[in-house]
This record gives C-alpha cells, sequence and structure tokens, in this order.
C-alpha cells in the first residue's frame, strides 16, 4: 500500500503571533527524504503514526502485519524482535515505539512545525509531556486490570496513582489547546490518540471504562484534534487496511 504526499496545507495565518511563539517553531533543516515502511495493524497504536505520516505529508508504504504468527514469526521478528507493531523502516534502520516515531517524522518535516525549535525551552516541554504519556498509558492500563493501588506502589511506580496523574494532565487541557505552545504539534497526536483510545474506543470493545464520569475538559480536547482532514484520512484508511486484513484470513 503506497501512500503519496497530501497537498500542501495552506500557510498558517502569523497575524499577531507573539516573537516567541515564532522561534519556538523555526525549522533548522530540510527533510532528508526518507524512504518510510510502516509495519502495522490497522486496529493498533500504529494508528497514530499513520496520522502522524499523512500530518507530515509524508511518502510512505504500508505492510499490515496481522495479529497472531505472523506478528510473532521470524519474519516479522527480523523487523521487530518484540513482535509488536508499529515498527517503520527509514532506509533499512528500524524504529519502534510510537511516541519515538512520531517525535523523529516531526523533526525529518520541520516545515510542517509539528516539533518546538531544537534547543528551546518549549522544545524541553515537548519531552516532559512526552514521557509523562507513557505514565498515562500504565496508569489507565493498571486500573483497567485492576492492579492494586497502595501507598507502597504510588512510591515505587513512575506516576504515583491514577487520579493524581490523569488530574494533571486535565488540569494542564483546561488551560491550553494544545499539550505545548499555541499550535497543534506531535504531541496532540499521540494524547488525542491516548485519550480517544481509553474513553471512546475501549468502551465500544467492552472493556471496563477508565473514567467513572463524564470528562468534558478531555472531550473538547479529542473533539478539537480529530476534526483535522489528517485524522479523517486515518479513519478512511483504518476502514480500508481492515478490509484488506480480512479479505487475506
Amino acid at each position: 500500500m503506497k501512500y503519496p504526499n497530501r497537498p500542501p496545507e495552506k500557510p498558517a495565518d502569523k497575524t499577531g503571533a507573539s516573537c516567541l511563539h515564532k522561534k519556538i517553531f523555526q525549522p533548522r533543516r530540510r527533510n532528508t527524504m526518507h524512504h518510510f515502511t510502516l509495519y502495522t495493524h490497522p486496529y493498533s497504536r500504529g494508528v497514530n503514526v499513520v496520522w502522524m505520516l499523512k500530518e507530515c505529508g509524508a511518502q510512505y508504504d504500508v505492510k499490515l502485519i496481522p495479529f497472531g504468527e505472523a506478528m510473532k514469526s521470524a519474519d516479522y521478528r527480523a523487523v521487530n524482535p518484540m513482535g509488536k507493531v508499529p515498527a517503520l523502516k527509514a532506509d533499512g534502520a528500524v524504529l519502534t515505539e510510537t511516541a519515538a516515531i512520531i517525535t523523529f517524522l516531526a523533526e525529518q518535516f520541520p516545515g510542517k512545525h509539528l516539533i518546538p525549535d531544537a534547543g528551546s525551552l518549549a522544545r524541553g516541554e515537548f519531552y516532559r509531556w512526552l514521557c509523562f504519556a507513557i505514565h498515562l498509558e500504565y496508569a489507565g492500563f493498571d486500573k483497567i486490570n485492576r492492579v492494586p493501588d497502595t501507598g507502597e506502589r504510588r512510591k515505587a511506580i513512575g506516576y504515583g496513582d491514577f487520579d493524581t496523574a490523569f488530574a494533571t494532565l486535565r488540569g494542564h487541557l483546561a488551560k491550553h489547546d494544545f499539550i505545548v505552545g499555541n499550535r497543534f504539534s506531535a504531541l496532540d497526536v499521540y494524547y488525542t490518540g491516548l485519550l480517544n483510545h481509553f474513553i471512546r474506543v475501549m468502551p465500544k470493545r467492552g472493556t471496563p471504562p477508565v473514567f467513572e464520569a463524564d470528562e468534558p475538559v478531555f472531550a473538547a480536547y479529542i473533539n478539537r484534534h480529530t476534526a483535522r482532514p489528517a485524522f479523517a484520512e486515518t479513519m478512511a484508511w483504518v476502514q480500508q487496511a481492515a478490509a484488506e486484513l480480512e479479505k487475506q484470513a
């Protein structure tokens, strides 16, 4: 499956933008035009990578890997020894871990302004929230799996406890439309995907809800970013890829 570049987006209106905002997102180098091959499944975290590739306007190929034997086969383990997706091959080098892949892609397409400028304080904030997202994912799945929440465990585990971790994110998003800065970034791909999965996707699959009440702050954040054209294109890809795997089964 090959996916060409998307038509270039119209330049964002810079009227009234602060000098700091312009400085944070200044591109420093050109895209090196790697050849990308994405190994993924339409019902995996790889959906976020597809979304990111579309935001970047990248040219890429997709190799669909079915769950089960194919994903654990020797052939695929030669790509990712963990036997998991997604994995992104760039000119022969293989990247795994969704957070790492989308960060790498943001750096490869500086003209898309999907990551703050290297060396800026905003780049430090980017890394902070990128790492924090991993804690939130563990917190969510620990709650789903009913991992006991004890005082000793709160001291030992990085995220502390579920309520405090997600209250931190909720407080941040109550004041900001984006995770970092004043524009959409790779982090918003990751966080939208994470929250959407917990709040909307998993309950449809019969998984116990992560949150016990409505989450208006998180819902508004999800709605804001899933309205982007690249997300709609990604959802269309999910349906297409799922149908293709069904034919292969």
